[in-house]
């Protein structure tokens, strides 16, 4: 049974704790919040009220957390993450009624392989409507764990307890140049090692590549501490385009230009994959619809190449 303080005290009042003490600040809490400095310290001083404690130390230059409210803090998340999740649980209930699927995925497999796979069924499946949902292999994961996506398809990033990883292929890394770059002449596997004689540019941390080659023993230190970091694969390209730097990237994820092909040279010593699975979240069955869907598209990736469309040259 709901007690007076519960009656009265809102979701507003605990995201407005939460981000004071994250911010330790009431002027960037309130920026944070989109509310006016007054209304947040008032929201703040309701909480403190209702419950009876201080929850802050305020001095003229800092705010902290007094002991009550370190104790409060992993309540408060916890609820404020709770109602978050219920809402989107809810919408995802919505969605798999509908016959809707959203799947996360990988911007370089959205591009270039989910297309070609969903029109190879998209006639046998005429009922059900399929949204892609492309973020990095970070973004994939989350956008999985709390739902927003019924399923997912990336590299692992991370080990999630909540979710699961169906091995879906795997992708060889290379060197990717322009046509005119001395690496590019021939046509064989080329060693790692001759890339440090180049600049690198790599991926950012957020990104499943990133990942993959900074856990990956034997590399050039150049792979590592790359010259240029980048987010986006447009910025990547950019990069390649103008002849700042060299990269590896796993085959079906190198970027497109729009004048000439890249070159696509398989690198060895060691040899390198991406894995990339179909994530889904562990105890929380699929939809009818998301489970057509999946089994098709584990079917229609078992071979990605049989769908890729030329853009990338190999070597030699």
């Amino acid at each position: 049974m709901a007690t007076g303080i519960s009656r009265v005290l809102n979701l507003r009042h605990l995201r407005a704790f939460v981000e004071v003490a994250h911010q330790g600040n009431f002027t960037r809490a309130a920026d944070k919040l989109a509310i006016s400095q007054p209304a947040l310290t008032i929201t703040i001083h309701q909480l403190e009220d209702l419950i009876g404690v201080e929850l802050f130390k305020r001095t003229t230059r800092k705010v902290s957390l007094a002991p009550d409210g370190e104790e409060f803090l992993p309540t408060a998340e916890r609820l404020i993450e709770d109602f978050e999740n219920a809402i989107l649980s809810v919408h995802a209930s919505a969605r798999r009624r509908s016959g809707v699927v959203d799947i996360a995925v990988l911007p370089s497999i959205a591009v270039r392989l989910l297309p070609r796979a969903i029109e190879s069924f998209r006639q046998s499946t005429p009922a059900i409507k399929v949204n892609l949902r492309d973020d990095n292999a970070r973004g994939v994961h989350r956008q999985v764990r709390r739902s927003e996506a019924d399923f997912g398809i990336s590299n692992q990033w991370q080990d999630h307890a909540e979710l699961e990883f169906t091995p879906l292929f795997r992708d060889r890394v290379g060197a990717v140049l322009l046509p005119n770059h001395p690496l590019a002449a021939s046509s064989s596997p080329l060693p790692w090692h001759k890339l440090k004689e180049y600049p690198f540019a790599g991926m950012s941390q957020d990104t499943g590549v990133s990942v993959l080659l900074n856990t990956t023993e034997g590399l050039p230190e150049s792979v590592y501490s790359p010259d240029y970091e980048v987010l986006t694969m447009a910025a990547l390209a950019g990069i390649l385009e103008a002849g700042l730097a060299v990269t590896a990237l796993p085959e079906l994820a190198v970027p497109r230009l729009s004048e000439s092909p890249l070159v696509f040279r398989e690198l060895t010593n060691p040899v390198v994959e991406r894995q990339v699975y179909i994530i889904t979240r562990k105890n929380q069955p699929l939809s009818r619809s998301a489970q057509t869907i999946r089994e098709l598209l584990a079917t229609t990736l078992a071979d990605p190449r049989a769908l890729l469309d030329g853009n990338v040259a190999k070597a030699g």
